[in-house]
């Protein structure tokens, strides 16, 4: 029987519930779409689960991330870099934001386990008003990967407030934007939470809005499908600087996902 997904199940074609796709195996998971109600695919592509995470997580060691330091996973999904940062992390070191409680739990019971809770002891906030800083203070990193991609003006504004206010002085945030051209988006003047849309804005944009939340920032080079990493912090001393771009690459060898990386 053809089977189709509805209100996060899955339905034959008489309408018989057969089972929620939340309690479908990672293998099965991988045919489903983006947005799905499954952890792995409420946050994006399946099939990228894995890609995604790795290249977050590796993007935090190559800008120097230690297991002494404090990690703030700003909209941490269904922790597709928490699964790797927090057995890295010293107990204590994770905090996640996300709202959608549910992909927290499912991720838990899936990828890292109670005991790896129990050991790490990171840290859930499901609060839904982008303020970093109700995370707590003195991070040392923030990544907010696909997440001010996909809200307007006014919210790109909290949040940065939130990043200066939650960041230690020598903290840095890395977190990703769309440019117009990277994909079909929204103009600039929308407002609010958007997802699944995206939101495009020009660089001399984001610029502004990094320096009227008193932070500095630019973009750098490291590999993403569809959006631009920047690099955001208090102080200008602590973005790498144009030298170092050779260096931050990210590209990733083999996957067609991420051909274009490996480009010159």
């Amino acid at each position: 029987m053809d089977a189709a997904s509805a209100g996060g199940y899955i339905v034959c074609e008489r309408g018989r519930v057969l089972t929620s796709t939340r309690n479908l195996s990672d293998a099965e998971a991988l045919a489903l779409p983006a947005g799905a109600e499954h952890y792995m695919a409420y946050v994006g592509q399946p099939t990228q689960y894995d890609l995604r995470g790795a290249a977050q997580f590796a993007l935090l060691i190559a800008m120097g991330l230690r297991s002494r330091h404090r990690l703030l996973d700003f909209g941490c999904g269904s922790l597709r870099l928490g699964r790797l940062a927090i057995p890295y992390l010293d107990p204590g070191g994770y905090a996640g934001l996300e709202p959608n409680q549910w992909l927290v739990e499912d991720a838990i019971a899936r990828q890292l386990g109670q005991d790896i809770v129990r050991l790490k002891r990171p840290a859930f906030h499901a609060f839904d008003d982008f303020r970093a800083d109700r995370c707590g203070a003195g991070f040392d990193y923030i990544v907010a990967q696909s997440i001010l991609s996909h809200t307007g003006a006014d919210v790109v504004a909290t949040a940065l407030e939130g990043f200066r206010a939650a960041l230690a002085p020598s903290g840095l945030a890395l977190v990703t934007f769309m440019h117009p051209r990277e994909r079909l988006t929204v103009g600039e003047t929308a407002s609010g939470w958007l997802y699944p849309e995206g939101v495009g804005f020009e660089p001399a944009s984001i610029a502004r809005m990094i320096a009227a939340a008193g932070l500095f920032g630019r973009a750098l080079p490291w590999f993403h499908p569809y959006q631009t990493w920047y690099a955001i912090a208090p102080m200008q001393a602590r973005i790498p600087p144009p030298t170092y771009d050779g260096l931050l690459r990210g590209a990733i060898f083999g996957p067609p996902e991420w051909k274009e990386s490996t480009r010159p």
